[in-house]
């Protein structure tokens, strides 16, 4: 386990990238516009057929890996093994962090020791001929367009994949599921929780996450099955557990 050396630790910030040349460039964009330093980031196209790998290759100092389409799970897990930081902060390619996402959630994780894992609130920017993903319906995330409905509700609405975290749970936690290339972020925080690790949720708006017709959220049928596989698999651990 790593020692925690504090507020100028490293930050690693993975970015899986797939088909992402019109929006890569903004995601790298908003990482070199963060507030907190040191940050290193790396690029891990997967299988791109597009020009995804040139444009992340075109801004200074960012590690690109290519690799075949193994799907985001596996491009994380690549990712995170190139890392060098302390801390892990994984970020999506189609995405963008507010410049003050990694000074915030940094500050959370080094101002409470006992948390693990700081995740924070989205903002969507829902592109022309895009649906709403099935889990936003009705809830309180702002979004850009087209207008959320109303729902009352007291918890924040936060984006699992905003998620900045000590390397050390990761290592203690394991890999994304790579068999998984939906819901695979909510399986990872159900095993850290099993795993008794401390999640902050921040109602801090620090991603402004973007819902295009390319968006694997697109895929209704697909992104259920992975939270109802996610779920079942958590219930088939507990039952292990109890059986043993």
């Amino acid at each position: 386990m790593s020692p925690r050396t504090g507020s100028k630790s490293l930050v690693s910030v993975v970015i899986p990238a797939f088909e992402a040349e019109r929006y890569v460039g903004e995601a790298l964009e908003s990482v070199r516009a963060q507030t907190y330093s040191p940050v290193e980031t790396i690029v891990v196209d997967d299988g791109s057929v597009d020009r995804t790998a040139e444009v992340a290759a075109g801004f200074d100092g960012v590690t690109v890996i290519a690799q075949e389409n193994r799907g985001p799970s596996a491009a994380r897990n690549r990712g995170f093994a190139a890392a060098s930081g302390e801390l892990i902060a994984f970020h999506d390619s189609d995405d963008a962090m507010t410049p003050d996402k990694l000074a915030v959630q940094v500050g959370h994780l080094l101002d409470h020791p006992s948390v693990g894992c700081a995740l924070a609130g989205q903002e969507l920017m829902v592109e022309q001929g895009a649906d709403l993903p099935f889990w936003a319906e009705g809830s309180k995330v702002p979004t850009v367009m087209p207008a959320t409905p109303a729902k009352a509700e007291d918890e924040p609405d936060v984006h699992t994949m905003t998620m900045v975290l000590w390397r050390e749970v990761f290592e203690r936690v394991g890999g994304f599921d790579e068999t998984m290339r939906t819901a695979e972020d909510i399986d990872w925080l159900l095993r850290a929780r099993e795993a008794g690790v401390e999640i902050a949720r921040l109602r801090a708006v620090l991603l402004r996450r973007r819902v295009h017709p390319g968006s694997l959220t697109q895929d209704a049928t697909a992104s259920r099955e992975g939270h109802f596989r996610a779920l079942k698999a958590r219930i088939e651990r507990h039952r292990a557990r109890a059986a043993g």
